[in-house]
């Protein structure tokens, strides 16, 4: 018996107790570097009103716990279907009992514990640690969901890279083509930010009848008014207003809406979050992105313009009508690609139920944004 197996016999799996918050927080920073607070976890788990338990299982030694296979609970809509669906996420094992089998364990006691078609599918974006572990459990890799950047200041972007590049300034060689390149793109910096303003105004057709309106947080009622004006067939969330709310109470983040009305009707919207130094598009409505695309690009514009001193402007998935002409671009090609490590999403999925087939799907089955991720 090999030496891994042997050890993974000491551990046992069970469902998630509430004394094991405080160690599910402790291993959450000491895995991922992030602090999160007792109000985050119980916006995620406890409040989420797609699940009526906490749904995590976890791996404990001696009644300690050293590992956690959490899930964000979420309905998704096929067509007219509405299905409730668990998506993967925070799974974590702590570094001194990895490399045990625990990752299998945690996953073989959650295909059995949902077994009974509720959720009706798994769906998740794992890491290249974790594909191998999804494929053995039964998940499909379905296809990969583009990310886009829009850079806007280049001396903070190429900073970025060149510390991620194994502390190159430790190199004399190495800190001179820093220095130079930082000089160079903080002189275009200014150039570059007049450029985009000059480039998206003559993109967008100002509508005198338009009118847009900004709030933080999100006006839920309205958001899922403008949804409802025209739903894609493709799976993606089922954006109600109990959605909305629940969602955008994340107090982990901000996010503010841009809504435009036409009429007094509200016709499209726009949701970002912001971060210190770049800014996330988060949610674009019509989800049907041809559904109104004047008044979204002048959604997209304004919310730009907003902010344009952040160093780049993140989006995901099918959030743009179209990418290019407002100058985002993927990742995974050039330009972008020589200088950033790629943040593409490889999407997996595993049936649980028979309502639907979703690992005989296809990427262009889903349409995503950030709202269906679970980190936004």
């Amino acid at each position: 018996m090999s030496t891994p197996t042997r050890t993974a016999t000491r551990y046992s799996v069970r469902a998630f107790d509430p004394a094991d918050r405080a160690t599910f927080l402790s291993m959450y920073e000491t895995v991922f570097g992030r602090e999160r607070s007792a109000d985050w976890f119980r916006w995620k788990f406890r409040e989420n009103p797609f699940v009526d338990h906490v749904p995590i299982i976890v791996a404990s030694d001696d009644g300690d716990p050293v590992g956690f296979r959490s899930f964000f609970a979420q309905e998704l809509r096929a067509g007219d279907a509405v299905l409730p669906a668990f998506q993967p996420c925070d799974t974590m094992v702590h570094p001194d009992h990895r490399n045990r089998g625990l990752f299998d364990r945690l996953n073989e006691r959650a295909i059995e514990r949902y077994s009974d078609g509720s959720p009706s599918f798994f769906f998740n974006f794992p890491n290249e640690h974790s594909k191998r572990g999804n494929r053995k459990h039964g998940w499909r890799e379905i296809g990969t969901i583009p990310a886009y950047y829009r850079l806007q200041n280049p001396a903070n972007v190429l900073e970025r890279v060149a510390a991620d590049r194994q502390h190159a300034a430790e190199s004399p060689s190495r800190a001179g083509e820093r220095g130079v390149a930082g000089t160079v793109a903080d002189g275009m910096q200014d150039v570059v930010v007049a450029t985009h303003r000059l480039g998206d105004r003559l993109i967008v057709d100002s509508e005198a009848a338009l009118e847009i309106e900004r709030a933080t947080p999100p006006p839920a009622d309205t958001l899922a008014a403008v949804y409802r004006r025209s739903i894609p067939d493709t799976i993606h969330a089922n954006r109600t207003a109990a959605f909305y709310r629940w969602r955008f109470d994340n107090p982990a983040q901000t996010y503010t809406s841009y809504v435009a009305r036409r009429d007094g009707e509200p016709v499209a919207a726009l949701v970002v979050s912001s971060a210190d130094d770049h800014v996330r598009l988060v949610d674009t409505l019509p989800r049907t992105l041809d559904g109104d695309t004047a008044a979204l690009e002048s959604l997209l514009v304004a919310a730009l313009d907003d902010f344009a001193d952040r160093s780049y402007v993140e989006a995901f998935g099918e959030t743009l009508p179209a990418p290019l002409r407002f100058r985002f671009y993927p990742d995974t090609q050039a330009p972008l690609s020589t200088v950033l490590r790629p943040t593409s999403r490889t999407l997996f999925a595993r049936n649980l139920a028979d309502e639907i087939d979703v690992e005989s799907s296809s990427a262009a089955t889903w349409t995503f944004s950030r709202l269906e991720l679970d980190t936004t």
